[in-house]
C-alpha cells in the first residue's frame, strides 16, 4: 500500500502533461487540470494518512501533501487567474518540490548511492521554476510544452526512485 500511493501520484500528474503535450491545451486548460490533480493528489496523500494513522510520519510525505492543497486551493480560489499567475503558481510548486529533492539528498544518510540523483533532480527543478517564472512572452506558445515535460521529468524521476529504492523512499 506504501508504494500504491506513489504510483497514483504520479501517475495523475501524468494527465496534465499529457494533455499539454499531446492536445497543445492553453494555459487556462492546463491550470485546471494541474489544480484538480494536485486537489486529488493531496485528498489521496490526505486519505492515506488516515489510513496510516498509527505509523510514523514521513515528513517527505507531509509536505508534498500541504504544497498540492495549498497551490490547488490557490488555483481555484483566485478570483480571475491568466496564464501568467498559472506560471507562478506552477514554478512556486516545482520549486518547493526541487527543495524537498534537494534536502531528501542531502539529509537522510541512508541513501547514499542515489544522494547524487536527488541533488541533481533538485537542482533542475529550481532551475526549471526559474526558467518557467522568466519565460520570455514572445515564445509563450511554446510554454505548455516545457510544463509538459516538466512533468512528464517529476512523474518518471518519482517512478524510477520507487523501482529502485523499493519502498525505501518512506522511511525516514
Amino acid at each position: 500500500m506504501k508504494l500504491a500511493l506513489r504510483y497514483i501520484r504520479s501517475l495523475l500528474f501524468l494527465f496534465p502533461a499529457g494533455m499539454a503535450l499531446a492536445t497543445n491545451a492553453s494555459l487556462e486548460g492546463l491550470s485546471i487540470a494541474f489544480g484538480i490533480v494536485a486537489l486529488t493528489g493531496a485528498f489521496a496523500t490526505t486519505i492515506y494518512l488516515f489510513l496510516h494513522f498509527d505509523e510514523k510520519l514521513n515528513d517527505k510525505i507531509v509536505m508534498e501533501l500541504l504544497a498540492d492543497a495549498f497551490f490547488g486551493l490557490i488555483l481555484f480560489t483566485y478570483p480571475n487567474p491568466d496564464g501568467r499567475f498559472f506560471l507562478l503558481v506552477f514554478s512556486a510548486w516545482i520549486f518547493i518540490m526541487g527543495l524537498l529533492f534537494i534536502t531528501r539528498g542531502l539529509t537522510k544518510a541512508g541513501i547514499e548511492n542515489f544522494y547524487w540523483f536527488y541533488l541533481l533532480t533538485g537542482i533542475t527543478y529550481i532551475i526549471a521554476a526559474f526558467v518557467i517564472t522568466n519565460y520570455n512572452p514572445d515564445f509563450m506558445a511554446t510554454i505548455p510544452f516545457v510544463l509538459g515535460i516538466v512533468l512528464v521529468v517529476y512523474s518518471f524521476v518519482n517512478m524510477y526512485l520507487m523501482v529502485k529504492r523499493k519502498g525505501d523512499i518512506y522511511s525516514n
